[in-house]
C-alpha cells in the first residue's frame, strides 16, 4: 500500500474501513511511520472533539451496587417537572463499532463526594468482567487475580500523573492511569503527542538495566481512565519497569493541555504472568495450489490471551502472478523504483480453531469478507513483514480455556491478481448517461467527476501549497469471493497516468454474499478539465476456497 490522506486514514481511525481496505491499512501502518504519526493525529483529534460529550462508562452491576446502598426514607411529594429532553444518538452507514457511555460525569463526581462507599468502588479496577471497554481477555485475567494494584503518582503545575493497575503477561501488558487535577476532579487522560518521541512524550518498557523492551503500542480511555498497553516479544524478564516522560498532557492542539514535566517508573512484576503461560511448539506445514506456504511454528496459552503464531510466504505460481503485476504497473508507469515488490503484495489466509466436540473457539478472517463469515473471538493480529513476501504473524483470541485439543482448519486464500479491467468516459456527459462496466462478477458504475480547488496551509515556506486534485464517486457490487477494489489509475487525454487515493464503504452482505459499495477517488496532480478519460484497475483481491488443510495441534499446558 503507498502512503495514503488524512481522509482515509480518518475513516481507518473511525472504523469504517473494512476487508482488503482494512488489512492494507494495518500492515502498511506496521511499516511506515510517517502514516503512524497522521494515524494518531488522527485518532487524537477524534478524541478532542468528542471530549466534551464523553462521559465516564459504568459497570452492569451500576444500579444494583447503588440501590444495595440506599437506605429507606419517606416518599414526599414533588412537584411535577417537565421531561428533559433526550439526545438523539446519531447514525453514520457502515460503523463497525459504536461508543458505549452510562451516566454523566456531573453526577459521578456528586455522588463520590456523598458516598465514601461509592468514591471507593471507583477506585477499583477497570480491569474486571464488568467492564465492557477493555477486551474479554484483560477482563478474564482482571477475574482471575493478574491485576497488579499500586499508588505510583508524580506531580508537576498543579496535575498528577497516578498509575494505578497493571496486568502483565508474556504476550502484553496494559496499564491504567489517571491525571487529576489540584482542585479535584481530573484532567482528560489523552496526551499530544503519544507515539513520536522527537515530539517530548516518551512511555517505553526497559528491563531493571535499562535496556529498552518496547515502546508503546496502543492507547484507548475508559474515563476518567487512559488505558496504555505495550506488545512484548519473546524472552521477557520477570522484572521490567515502565517510564512515563512526558511534557503535554490532558488535551489535542492546545484543547485544555497541560505542559508540564511528569517523570515517572513504574515496577512491573511478570513473574506470575511468565509462571500461567503455557506454550506448545506446533511445526506444522502445507503449501496451497495457489502457492501459499503455511507455517505453523507455536501456541502459546496466556492469561490475557491465547496466541498462535505462524508464518506464510509466496512461492512457485504465487510469485509468477507478482511479477506479472509488477510488470504491468511498470507498463502504466505508476510502479515505485526500487520497491520491494513483494513488500507491496497482499495476501492472506482464512482460518478456525476448533475444539475437541468440533466447536470453533478461533477464528480469523483474510481480506475478503464473504457472507456469514466473522472474525471469532479475536483480540488483536499483528505482522512482521521480511523480504520476498514473508510475514510473520502473531494472532491473539480470548484465552482458549481448557480446550483438551484443538485443530487447525485452513478455509480460504485470499491473493491478489493482476486485472486488465478498463473504463472510459467523458466526465461532462456523466451527468447525463453515468459509465457502468462488469469485471469477473462485478458491477462499477462512474457516477460523477469534479475538479476541487484546494489548498493546503504550511507551517513553513511555502505557506500555501495547491493541493486541487480530481475526485471521482464510484458505486456498484461485489460477489462473494471478491475483495474492495482499491488500486485504480486513471489516464487522461495526453496519456498521463495518475494513481487515485481510495476511500468509500460497503455494505454487508445480502443473502447471495453480495455487496454494495461505494468509492471515492481522489486524484492528485490531475487539475485540469480533461475531455477524455480511462480509468483503470490494476489489481484486484480474489478469495480461493479450494483449499484443504486440516490438522491437529497438540495442546500441552
Amino acid at each position: 500500500m503507498k502512503c495514503t490522506e488524512y481522509e482515509q486514514m480518518s475513516r481507518h481511525v473511525e472504523g469504517e474501513t473494512a476487508g482488503r481496505e482494512k488489512m492494507a491499512m494495518d500492515t502498511h501502518l506496521l511499516n511506515c511511520p510517517a502514516c503512524r504519526n497522521l494515524y494518531e493525529e488522527c485518532q487524537a483529534e477524534r478524541e478532542a472533539l468528542r471530549a466534551a460529550l464523553r462521559a465516564p462508562a459504568l459497570p452492569g452491576s451500576f444500579t444494583e451496587d447503588i440501590m444495595a446502598q440506599l437506605k429507606p426514607h419517606a416518599v414526599v411529594p414533588e412537584e411535577p417537572q417537565a421531561p428533559e429532553p433526550v439526545r438523539k444518538a446519531g447514525k453514520r452507514k457502515w460503523k463497525r463499532w459504536a461508543y458505549a457511555a452510562a451516566g454523566t460525569l456531573l453526577a459521578v463526581s456528586v455522588a463520590a463526594s456523598v458516598s465514601p462507599s461509592f468514591a471507593s468502588y471507583l477506585t477499583q479496577s477497570i480491569f474486571n468482567r464488568n467492564n465492557q471497554m477493555i477486551d474479554l481477555g484483560l477482563q478474564m485475567a482482571g477475574e482471575k487475580g493478574f491485576v497488579q494494584q499500586g499508588n505510583y503518582y508524580v506531580t508537576d503545575n498543579g496535575i498528577t500523573l497516578r498509575v494505578l493497575d497493571v496486568v502483565a503477561d508474556p504476550t502484553r501488558i496494559a496499564l491504567s492511569y489517571v491525571l487529576e487535577k489540584e482542585g479535584g476532579g481530573h484532567l482528560d487522560p489523552d496526551f499530544d503527542p503519544r507515539f513520536r518521541e522527537e515530539a517530548g512524550n516518551r512511555v517505553y518498557l526497559t528491563d531493571t538495566k535499562g535496556n529498552k523492551l518496547a515502546d508503546m503500542s496502543s492507547w484507548g480511555r475508559n474515563d476518567p481512565y487512559g488505558i496504555i498497553g505495550f506488545q512484548l516479544e519473546n524472552n521477557i524478564p520477570e522484572k521490567a519497569v515502565v517510564h512515563f516522560e512526558l511534557s503535554r498532557v490532558g488535551g489535542f492542539a492546545g484543547i485544555g493541555a497541560k505542559e508540564g514535566r511528569w517523570e515517572l517508573q513504574v515496577p512491573v512484576d511478570m513473574k506470575k504472568g511468565l509462571e500461567a503461560t503455557r506454550s506448545t511448539a506446533v511445526n506444522l506445514q502445507h503449501t496451497t495450489g495457489q502457492g501459499v506456504s503455511i507455517n505453523i511454528k507455536t501456541l502459546l496459552f496466556a492469561p490475557t490471551k491465547s496466541q498462535l503464531e505462524f508464518e506464510t510466504s509466496i512461492t512457485g505460481s504465487a510469485k509468477k502472478k507478482l511479477q506479472e503485476l509488477v510488470e504491468r504497473e511498470n507498463r502504466l508507469g505508476i510502479a515505485e523504483e526500487g520497491a520491494d515488490a513483494y513488500r507491496d503484495y497482499t495476501y492472506g489466509i482464512s482460518y478456525r480453531l476448533l475444539d475437541e466436540k468440533g466447536r470453533v473457539v478461533a477464528g480469523k478472517s483474510g481480506p475478503v469478507l464473504p457472507s456469514g463469515e466473522r472474525e471469532r473471538n479475536p483480540i488483536d493480529s499483528s505482522g512482521v513483514h521480511k523480504p520476498f513476501g514473508r510475514t510473520v504473524w502473531k494472532d491473539g483470541f480470548v484465552p482458549l480455556g481448557e480446550a483438551k485439543r484443538l485443530t487447525f482448519v485452513l478455509d480460504a486464500v485470499d491473493m491478489e491478481e493482476p486485472s486488465d479491467f478498463s473504463l472510459s468516459f467523458t466526465p461532462d456527459n456523466l451527468k447525463k448517461s453515468p459509465v457502468t462496466g462488469q469485471y469477473q462478477g462485478s458491477t462499477i458504475k462512474i457516477k460523477s467527476f469534479v475538479v476541487k480547488r484546494d489548498w493546503d496551509i504550511k507551517k513553513r515556506p511555502p505557506f500555501f501549497e495547491d493541493e486541487s486534485h480530481a475526485i471521482i464517486e464510484l458505486e456498484g457490487v461485489h460477489p462473494q469471493n471478491t475483495g474492495t477494489f482499491t488500486h485504480w489509475v486513471v489516464t487522461d487525454e495526453n496519456g498521463r497516468t495518475y494513481k487515485a487515493m481510495v476511500s468509500g464503504g460497503e455494505e454487508d452482505p445480502d443473502a447471495s454474499g453480495n455487496r454494495k459499495f461505494t468509492s471515492t477517488l481522489r486524484v492528485y496532480g490531475l487539475k485540469h478539465e480533461p475531455k477524455k478519460l480511462t480509468l483503470s484497475l490494476t489489481r484486484i483481491m480474489k478469495r480461493h476456497t479450494d483449499v484443504d488443510w486440516k490438522v491437529d495441534i497438540p495442546v500441552s499446558r
